[in-house]
């Protein structure tokens, strides 16, 4: 990363100031994390403040929320979804991020203590301008996201930044949401009799009389 890129981060994270304390410091995290200026990363972001502050809930440090993007793969703006993650801390690691590969610009976030949710969708004219801009062009063109001029981009990020939420973003009414039931998670490791490395004891499988991780049993994930 170049340190101008680093220094224009900075200075973009300042205009989250009237989102609340330290969400400058969150937009800037998220920028570095994310690695390039678009229209979508931005969009996801505000949807997922927008939903934290429905819930009057706080950015997740634990495990007690998860989020349900309706975006998905192969397809355009799919960085939506790590402005969810980065604003949410619903992060891939924690598992509490899941793709349900709708092709929607939405999320639903859920806290798991009691059920409580809320869907957040951003609306159809925010997501037209972002596919009708020059960033977007370039982009059809398969110019890489971080290779487009900034200039295309950049004042659009911070007006996604700085507006309003009803000006773009539709938030539910709270209601319920029914959790699948949950695996319990597993504390005790083991080595791969094949390849020798070690892995979590509910994802070994059984060849040939071996313990072995998933990918050496060459069965299907």
């Amino acid at each position: 990363m170049k340190k101008e890129d680093l220094k224009l981060y900075h200075e973009i994270g300042t205009h989250a100031t009237h989102l609340g304390e330290f969400w400058d410091k969150v937009l800037e995290s998220a920028l570095i994390v994310h690695g390039h200026l678009c229209g979508a990363m931005p969009l996801g972001f505000r949807a997922g403040r927008l939903a934290l502050k429905a819930l009057e809930a706080d950015r997740e440090p634990n495990m007690a929320k998860i989020a349900l993007v309706e975006t998905g793969t192969a397809h355009a703006a799919g960085c939506f979804a790590d402005g969810v993650q980065l604003a949410t801390g619903c992060t891939f690691g924690k598992n509490l991020i899941r793709k349900l590969e709708y092709g929607k610009w939405a999320v639903t976030i859920a806290i798991k203590k009691d059920g409580r949710a809320v869907r957040v969708r951003v609306k159809n004219e925010a997501i037209e301008a972002m596919f009708g801009g020059k960033f977007m062009d370039h982009r059809r063109r398969g110019v890489p996201p971080a290779d487009v001029p900034k200039e295309f981009i950049l004042e659009s990020f911070k007006k996604t930044i700085t507006r309003p939420d009803d000006e773009f973003l539709e938030a539910s009414e709270v209601f319920t949401y029914t959790f699948p039931p949950a695996p319990k998670p597993s504390f005790n490791i083991d080595r791969c009799e094949i390849c020798g490395e070690m892995v979590a004891e509910n994802k070994l499988r059984v060849k040939e009389g071996k313990k072995v991780c998933l990918p050496c049993s060459e069965y299907m994930i």
